[in-house]
């Protein structure tokens, strides 16, 4: 079967600083793959890259049998590609349920005039959107937390909310950059079993950049490492935990191996 991703040879420059050079990579679907590599590796860029925020200088980016490098951000949405963000990017003065709202606005069967009409198929399609909001909420783990305003839940707490509006999207494939970033032992076990849910209940593919090595090799299936720009590993967490090129690029401390954060 073919993979549900495919990045063929990508590269990015910005005015003569190259990115990534020469990236190439296959996403299995239903797996959990980690992206990881020091920073300045390119790991934001390359997603960057896979939403559109970027286009590739060179190369390919292949999703579900299309072509989609080059498209506008709202069509490789549709398509099926969502994401959260290293540093978390909610609306803080609107509640939970608002946030996860304005996820599901690409799915949503109104228009303009029928709700200007106050039409009966608006009041029944804002009804389901708010009830499956609530569904994405409680499978986050925010049940009860629907009117809570974004900038008062707890840091953890907000980073759910983020996958929650994620998941919003109905996508095949979902973008997580560092979701333990911040997080207490605790916080990020509670993450790792989000993670895996997604995968095994929703059936989405999940990609995620982690510098928590103990969140990479527990929840991680295969893991492609980036250094300057370029891949220097691909492989199972064992593999990578014994890449030699990966110890002295990015493990020479010897981090991988205790679990510990970068």
């Amino acid at each position: 079967m073919a993979p549900i991703l495919s990045v063929r040879d990508v590269s990015r420059r910005f005015q003569g600083l190259t990115a990534l050079n020469g990236v190439s990579l296959d996403v299995e679907e239903s797996s959990i793959v980690g992206v990881i590599g020091p920073n300045g590796a390119g790991k934001t860029t390359l997603f960057n890259l896979l939403t559109g925020f970027y286009k590739p200088t060179s190369g390919e980016i292949w999703f579900r049998g299309s072509r989609v490098d080059g498209l506008p951000l709202h069509r490789i949405a549709a398509a099926g590609i969502s994401r959260t963000f290293q540093n978390i990017r909610l609306f803080s003065n609107m509640t939970a349920i608002e946030n996860v709202l304005v996820g599901q606005h690409l799915h949503l069967q109104t228009n303009i005039a029928t709700a200007v009409l106050g039409l009966p198929a608006t009041t029944n399609a804002e009804q389901h959107a708010v009830e499956v909001a609530v569904a994405h909420l409680r499978f986050a783990g925010l049940g009860g937390r629907e009117n809570e305003l974004a900038r008062n839940l707890a840091y953890g707490e907000q980073r759910r909310l983020e996958i929650a509006r994620a998941i919003a999207l109905r996508p095949k494939l979902i973008l997580l950059d560092e979701p333990t970033a911040g997080m207490n032992p605790g916080e990020s076990d509670a993450m790792i079993g989000l993670i895996r849910r997604l995968r095994d209940e929703l059936g989405v593919t999940v990609i995620l950049i982690e510098h928590q090595m103990r969140v990479v090799m527990g929840v991680c299936e295969y893991i492609t490492v980036l250094d300057h720009g370029e891949v220097i590993a691909m492989g199972t967490p064992t593999e990578v935990q014994n890449d030699q090129r990966v110890i002295e690029a990015y493990l020479g401390t010897g981090h991988l191996k205790s679990g510990a954060a970068e």
